[in-house]
């Protein structure tokens, strides 16, 4: 097994990551961590960064080497962004912090900062086509994508921290101050020809969390996840409004807005919300992606660092790390969406829920990374919390419950994901269909010996018959699919028999 540490010394702040990654490749982050540490506000007239600022950031960045150490670390990736790169003294920087520290910082340049953000979002969404936008202290990167590909790319030399000094925005802004700021970001983006051809934002970085973070806070939403979170533009419009029209010390207290933001956040958001009106998106999508997340699939995945599928990628990947029963959970799975195809004329359900079967399918197990007692709640909670990319809100939501609901239907506090939340009403009534299928795919596969190879339904009228087919004996299968008899006609109004077939 491989220890990864990745230090991206940025220009608002240092962060670590470290990802064990086992022999499969299977990979698993356990550190995260972030000292603010403004080295973009630590330069002088020349744009030299000052010795204060140079000293804070090497002894951060030695702290997270000696981290790295502990934690027995074998690789330690490091590189330097916009504040670094600009910097006329960039290079006496890095050379101290190797002399220092003993690791060496690649100085990324605008391109490359932009393709690792990039890769980091391509390998985290399922969707194939959008404009990225990266936003940073010191500089904002823009990267439109078609079919997951990188079609247009430009790194603009200007950030929340470097716009927020040039526009006086630390506390309470001015009018006439923001009056400039909003004019010179139209101008800005105004000479990127092909943004207004872009109607999907998907937004990476701090400032844009810190969003998503209010944002949640203000409509009380759940689930309480910032990665895939949807926010209308008008939305990001009242935040942006309400935000300048507060002193530093009223933001402060604005629920969800980390402190050590709050100077920030005018600006930062003011960004945004100009970027979302230049591009005519109605909507902004929230990614916790990063460029490190791009340096982590560049270094493992090498030849090709684009994953072929997102959703298959990370459930495979949750499944080998966490070393579950992956033959058992394919039997079910599969078993689950024959009886749901075979079934079709009874539930109604189409290829969406199909989908969310077979995922919950492979994820019914999960929660035993916790503990096997509560086991329901367990994998909600794994589903709802685990890396898990490739699907949005809803969706997880749903394939969560309908995961925990493998022995029975698990519907604890499902409602507030309704009424607060991506859920939709008539979602409870489709978790309810699919639930009954993947109890009875489960017991089909009780002792996990495969000793169900295949099933065959027949409907006739208001009987619903099973025919379970195997080389062995079926009977403890048979027995526990059965326990599911009484709920199957509760929800669809016909009787269920489960029985031994002979034959193929």
């Amino acid at each position: 097994m491989e220890r990864i540490g990745i230090i991206d010394v940025g220009s608002n702040s240092i962060r670590l990551i470290i990802i064990d990654v086992k022999d499969n490749r299977a990979h698993h982050q356990i550190e995260n961590l972030k000292e603010t540490v403004r080295l973009r506000s630590g330069t002088d007239p020349q744009g030299s960064l000052t010795e204060r600022g140079m000293e804070y950031a090497i002894e951060t960045v030695s702290l997270f080497v000696k981290l790295c150490q502990v934690r027995k670390v074998n690789t330690i990736r490091a590189v330097a962004t916009a504040a670094v790169r600009r910097a006329p003294n960039g290079a006496e920087f890095v050379a101290r912090i190797e002399q220092r520290c003993g690791i060496k910082v690649e100085i990324l340049s605008g391109d490359q900062e932009a393709y690792m953000g990039y890769l980091g979002l391509v390998n985290s969404i399922t969707r194939t086509d959008g404009l990225m936008a990266d936003l940073g202290g010191g500089a904002l990167k823009l990267v439109q994508f078609a079919d997951r590909l990188r079609q247009n790319s430009i790194t603009l030399d200007f950030g929340a921290v470097s716009l927020m000094e040039q526009f006086n925005l630390h506390d309470r802004p001015a009018p006439e101050d923001l009056a400039r700021l909003e004019a010179f970001l139209d101008e800005s983006y105004a000479a990127v020809p092909w943004l207004k051809d872009q109607p999907y934002l998907i937004g990476v970085g701090g400032t844009f969390r810190s969003l998503a973070r209010i944002y949640r806070n203000h409509v009380n939403y759940v689930p309480d996840l910032t990665d895939g979170i949807i926010i209308p533009t008008e939305s990001v419009g009242e935040i942006y409004n309400m935000l300048k029209g507060m002193d530093l010390a009223q933001r402060r207290q604005v629920p969800g807005l980390e402190r050590a933001r709050a100077d920030l956040s005018v600006t930062g958001i003011g960004i945004i919300y100009k970027l979302l009106q230049a591009t005519g998106s109605p909507v902004l999508e929230v990614s916790a992606s990063s460029i490190r997340d791009g340096l982590f699939f560049a270094h493992v995945y090498s030849r090709d660092p684009i994953v072929f599928n997102v959703l298959t990628h990370h459930t495979q990947n949750l499944i080998d790390y966490h070393q579950l029963d992956e033959n058992h959970l394919r039997r079910v799975a599969n078993l689950a969406v024959t009886l749901f195809d075979q079934l079709q004329p009874l539930h109604g359900l189409g290829s969406w829920e199909r989908r969310l079967l077979l995922v919950a399918g492979l994820l019914h197990e999960l929660g035993v990374v916790i503990s096997v007692e509560s086991l329901e709640k367990h994998t909600l909670y794994t589903v709802l919390n685990s890396a898990l990319k490739g699907l949005n809100h809803r969706e997880r939501v749903i394939i969560a419950y309908l995961a925990a609901s493998h022995d029975q239907l698990f519907t604890v506090n499902l409602q507030q994901y309704v009424t607060n939340g991506p859920v939709e009403p008539g979602d409870i009534e489709r978790l309810e269909k699919l639930a009954p299928l993947l109890q009875i795919a489960h017991s089909l596969d009780r002792s996990r010996t495969g000793a169900v190879t295949h099933v065959r339904t027949r409907l006739d009228g208001d009987l619903c018959e099973i025919l379970v087919f195997g080389n062995q004996s079926r009977d403890l299968e048979i027995r526990d699919a059965t326990r599911s008899a009484d709920a199957f006609q509760d929800k669809f109004g016909v009787k269920l028999v489960v029985t031994q077939a002979t034959g193929s």
